[in-house]
């Protein structure tokens, strides 16, 4: 009984201290402008076609935002319908998230 007390209290520092690291290395969450992020845009920030930031937001495998048809979620490529517009929102922060680039706005 001994040994796992002993084992959690040293599995509680080892945690204490990781979380102790990640805080200190955390960067402040810079501010955003308002809105969302085109598509087009955030393409050429990644330097890809709109299809594939598109296509990515769909399946999952990039985590910046989501597509919805009708109000619904689109989660699967077999959703896309060449008479239906499929509209997509690129959050600020989770683009920030995953690429580091801090959206400041259209320029101009």
């Amino acid at each position: 009984m001994s040994d796992n007390v002993e084992s959690l209290m040293s599995s509680q520092e080892i945690a204490n201290q990781v979380c102790r690291i990640l805080l200190e290395n955390m960067q402040p969450v810079p501010e955003f402008a308002p809105g969302t992020i085109p598509v087009k845009t955030a393409a050429s920030i990644l330097g890809k076609a709109a299809t594939w930031i598109q296509a990515g937001i769909i399946c999952g495998w990039l985590p910046i935002g989501y597509a919805t048809l009708d109000g619904k979620l689109v989660k699967s490529l077999d959703e896309i319908r060449p008479d239906r517009r499929i509209d997509y929102t690129i959050i600020p922060k989770k683009f920030w998230e995953v690429t580091g680039y801090v959206w400041r706005g259209k320029e101009g």
